[in-house]
């Protein structure tokens, strides 16, 4: 394990599982409390309206969710990371993942183009230059 500087206050500290300082680590823990009441009080909030009501900071929100840390028994919406439309789970819109995978057949599709410098060498022609003998 080496040192690393804490994401969260840019300090120093020993790298550990939970990625940041004892400090940053424990105020973490903090917020998501502070969090899990407000949702159990609300039940349905958007990612915004926690953030207000709580004063907890939006990536720390995010990350809980990612991470599972708040549960289906909760309706929080947020922001798709395409398009912004609010969503309430994975990561991206239907609107969004619909076009993904559109993009992914087509390119499917699609006859392999060729390496243009591969190309460029196949369809080059030298000819011989020949001198005039007068």
């Amino acid at each position: 394990m080496g040192l690393k500087n804490c994401p969260e206050c840019g300090r120093l500290f020993v790298d550990n599982l939970t990625g940041m300082c004892i400090d940053c680590y424990k105020q973490v823990e903090e917020d998501e409390l502070t969090v899990a009441n407000y949702l159990r009080e609300v039940r349905k909030a958007s990612l915004e309206q926690i953030h207000e009501a709580t004063g907890v900071k939006e990536k720390i929100i995010l990350r809980m969710i990612r991470r599972g840390r708040i549960t289906s028994d909760f309706y929080v919406t947020y922001p798709c990371e395409t398009c912004g439309a609010p969503i309430h789970e994975g990561r991206v819109c239907p609107a969004c993942s619909k076009n993904i995978l559109d993009q992914v057949h087509a390119d499917k599709e699609k006859p392999p183009q060729k390496n243009k410098l591969n190309t460029l060498n196949a369809e080059r022609m030298y000819q011989e230059r020949v001198r005039n003998k007068n």
